[in-house]
């Protein structure tokens, strides 16, 4: 898996191309980590192009969650295929973070 990041009004968007495995999270654990010591805390998964996760690889992902709301931060969902809504869901992340259906409506989302 592969990924891009862009800013945009001030939230950082990774967008993922493959799945959330692992193996990719872990690589993905220091770019977060590079983030927070820049000081960027509000932080956006794009999952469009995300079609399967690991149980192991959402365990980092929490991680990594608990972490940047410790430097009073967040990281939010977008974009997801039902197929990786469904499994986020049975794993219970979904109570965890918030998910929503465009990356619009997520921005908007940090300045509530």
């Amino acid at each position: 898996m592969a990924y891009r990041s862009r800013t945009k009004m001030g939230v950082d968007i990774l967008q993922f191309d493959g799945d959330l495995s692992a193996f990719e999270m872990v690589k993905m654990k220091y770019r977060l980590k590079r983030l927070l010591k820049k000081n960027h805390k509000k932080l956006l998964l794009d999952l469009s192009r995300t079609r399967h996760v690991e149980l192991v690889g959402v365990g980092i992902l929490v991680d990594r969650l608990r972490t940047v709301r410790a430097e009073k931060g967040d990281i939010k969902l977008c974009n997801m295929h039902p197929q990786v809504e469904k499994e986020l869901k049975l794993i219970g992340i979904r109570d965890l973070m918030e998910s929503f259906s465009s990356e619009d409506e997520a921005i908007r989302s940090f300045a509530a």
